[in-house]
Order: C-alpha cells, then structure tokens, then sequence
C-alpha cells in the first residue's frame, strides 16, 4: 500500500470517527492527508468506495489479529478463549479502527457485498461455534446470532476497559467477560 494511501485511509478513519460520514467531506480528508483532492481520487473513485475499503480492509485486519497463536489442536474452548482475548486487545490497541467498526458496522454507507466480503474473514469463528455445537457442549445457535452475542460481548469489554483503564487488571477483566459469555451459550 502507497504512503500517500495508507495516509488517505488513517485521515479517512479519524474524520469519520469524529464527525460521521456524511459531515466529512473528501477535501477535509485530503487535508488532513496531506495530499491534493485529486490524489484522493486517484487511489478512491468516491467517498463511497473510500469508507467500504476502509471498512473492508480494518475489518480484515481485525480477523487476522483474532486469529493470531490459536493453537488447531487445543480445545474449541480455548481455541474461542484465544480469539476473544485476541480480539479484546485489538480492540484497545486499535481504538479508532474498533470505533469505526462499530459505528459503520450496520450503515447504509457500507454495501452489502463489503459486509459479505469481511464477514468471510471470520468463518474460523463459525467453523468454532459449529464444532462446539457438535461436541454438544454449546447449546445449539444460529451463528449469526452468535457472532452478533461475541460482538456485543465484546464491545462491552472493551468499553469497560477503557472506562476503567488502569484501575482494573485488563486480563482479569477480559477473562470474566469470556467466562460470562461461555456460561451463556453453555449447555450446563
């Protein structure tokens, strides 16, 4: 990826978090790029297809994190346990990226096809909750419901943390959540 790209879509992520979408102009984005409006047209041919690569791209970034040292021969559980704790640093490491994840996750502004692409890069999560469900541990859920459950979760954690930041043990914290969750879906 160009400097002067990479440069758009940081400037992008910070003024859509800030004021929205429809309040950031594509001349305040190459402003604050650093680059000509015209070079922002260069590497997006709108502000449209700027926020779905940003989406798509942040999103992938975010399953590639999440799957990070999960060991294919531990338990489903700790295999979801990694991922959560995964995900849950990711998430404060990258809290602009989690924001706009969150804002734009079910905006009109991010078509259809930008969703599928991204939430394709979390089938290893499917694939877990599937497994979990087979070995009957794991009440039987739709897994969309699932991901949507693990998202929220998630972002309470996540919000907490930051809420709380430095007042409470981050691993402690992220480790109730998932107990909690797990407790949730359990069969027992």
């Amino acid at each position: 990826m160009t400097d002067k790209r990479q440069r758009i879509l940081a400037a992008a992520l910070q003024l859509f978090c800030q004021n929205g979408f429809q309040n950031t102009s594509t001349a305040a984005i190459s402003k604050q790029a650093g680059v000509a409006t015209g070079t922002l047209f260069l590497y997006f041919k709108s502000k449209d297809e700027l926020i779905n690569s940003l989406y798509k791209e942040t999103k992938n970034a975010f399953a590639g994190y999440v799957q990070q040292g999960i060991n294919a021969e531990a338990t489903v559980k700790t295999q979801l346990l990694q991922s959560w704790r995964n995900a849950a640093n990711w998430a404060l490491e990258h809290v602009n990226h989690f924001r706009f994840l969150a804002m734009f996750g079910n905006s009109p502004f991010i078509a259809s096809l930008t969703k599928e692409e991204a939430a394709n890069e979390f089938i290893f999560l499917q694939d877990l909750i599937a497994k979990a469900v087979t070995e009957e541990w794991v009440t039987t859920i739709d897994l969309d419901l699932f991901l949507a459950l693990f998202s929220g979760q998630l972002h309470a954690t996540v919000s907490y943390l930051n809420q709380h930041a430095g007042r409470v043990d981050k691993d402690s914290a992220i480790q109730q959540a998932f107990d909690v969750f797990i407790k949730g879906i359990s069969r027992h």
